[in-house]
């Protein structure tokens, strides 16, 4: 019985060793973020980090978050140059544009906006594309996949739901899940958007194996 449960490779250890890559992963994120220009590449290494934590093909996880942001900074900070004032135009749209006439198109444009979101920084980790062509993979991934781009949202409905209900009636474990942070929602929904751009990784894959045969 002890030996089980002193075992590295037993289920509450592995637990445990995530949450705490989810943690540091929380910190990681928030430190590369602060110079604001950076929240894009802090984005798409938080979930390269995930996904090779996920699938054990990491390389320590300060060294797999610092290589992945390193290496995809210039592109990942171009697609944050489009996504981060869209998002700040949506915000201001539910603050400042108060029109009734203007609700259904308000509701319409974050829904997608919020959909699209999360497959911006998983593709530019997981594919080597320009910026124009890495942001018309995930309106297409968005929208022809709306099943899974729709469980990824709902995974993230969830979680904020969750994040809400214990500020509410249970203050005091607030505090972990703060630990946790963004990196808990990225986590969660990482298998499901791993399934979401299977069918483009594996179009890329595959592209790569004809030019290396071509080559040969």
């Amino acid at each position: 019985m002890f030996s089980r449960l002193f075992n590295l490779d037993a289920p509450v250890w592995r637990v445990m060793s995530t949450v705490a890559d989810i943690i540091w992963l929380n910190i990681l994120t928030i430190v590369f973020s602060l110079p604001v220009v950076t929240i894009g590449a802090s984005l798409t290494a938080l979930h390269d980090s995930a996904r090779r934590i996920s699938t054990s093909t990491d390389d320590g996880t300060t060294r797999t978050f610092v290589t992945s942001f390193t290496s995809n900074a210039r592109k990942a900070t171009a697609l944050w140059g489009i996504a981060g004032p869209l998002a700040a135009a949506i915000g201001a749209s539910w603050i400042f544009l108060r029109i009734p006439e203007l609700l259904v198109l308000k509701i319409l444009v974050t829904f997608s906006f919020v959909l699209v979101f999360p497959f911006i920084w998983s593709l530019q980790a997981r594919l080597e594309n320009s910026v124009r062509r890495t942001l018309a993979n995930a309106v297409l991934v968005a929208f022809a996949r709306l099943p899974w781009s729709v469980a990824v949202l709902a995974i993230e409905a969830v979680i904020v739901a969750l994040f809400v209900a214990v500020g509410l009636y249970l203050p005091e474990a607030l505090f972990l899940l703060v630990l946790l942070g963004l990196p808990l929602i990225t986590f969660a929904t990482t298998p499901v958007i791993e399934r979401a751009i299977a069918p483009l990784v594996a179009q890329a894959v595959s592209g790569e194996h004809t030019a290396a045969e071509d080559a040969g």
